[in-house]
């Protein structure tokens, strides 16, 4: 039988893992997630809202949570197009995805608003989100089984002060350009 190009290998860890933890340690896993999500929308939406930003409300998915990123983007200037505007900004809110990434934080997507791709001659408008047209730009962050407390506080901690250091250097660079 032909597997196709996939790896068997995350299906097989994962059968090893749950085998070694066996049941008791799964129900473990399962509770100590259930008691960080009393707390982890909570966290997250102060971080947002002291950062203007807001915590974008999905009732039915109780894992993945999405936070607007609208303050990063710069204004529109007279002289740029949409297209321009919109594929510029989209470079400078990838980047803040980038520097979260080398602040050693793993599992966040970050999702420019109005993103184009083509790939093989095909566009897709809205590239990552799950809509066409979203109107904006955000961030998601999993608390999934298996994240330690310590883990989910250190991942608060590199947010708060990455998203400040990227307004930071927003508002210079702003300021070299006056």
């Amino acid at each position: 039988v032909y597997a196709g190009r996939a790896s068997s290998s995350p299906i097989v860890d994962l059968f090893i893992t749950l085998l070694s933890m066996g049941l008791n340690g799964y129900k473990r896993l399962l509770k100590e997630r259930t008691t960080m999500l009393e707390t982890f929308p909570k966290k997250l939406h102060a971080i947002a809202e002291k950062h203007g930003e807001r915590l974008l409300v999905c009732p039915s998915n109780t894992i993945s949570f999405g936070v607007t990123l609208d303050t990063l983007a710069r204004s529109k200037n007279v002289d740029e197009t949409d297209e321009e505007y919109t594929k510029a900004v989209g470079k400078e809110i990838s980047s803040f995805g980038a520097m979260l990434f080398s602040r050693c934080v793993s599992g966040t997507r970050v999702v420019p608003r109005g993103e184009l791709k083509n790939i093989g001659g095909q566009d897709f408008h809205g590239f990552g989100s799950s809509t066409d047209n979203y109107k904006h730009a955000y961030m998601t962050a999993a608390c999934a089984i298996g994240v330690s407390s310590r883990e989910v506080e250190e991942f608060f901690v590199r947010l708060d002060k990455t998203l400040a250091e990227f307004s930071s250097k927003k508002k210079k660079k702003a300021d070299n350009c006056d």
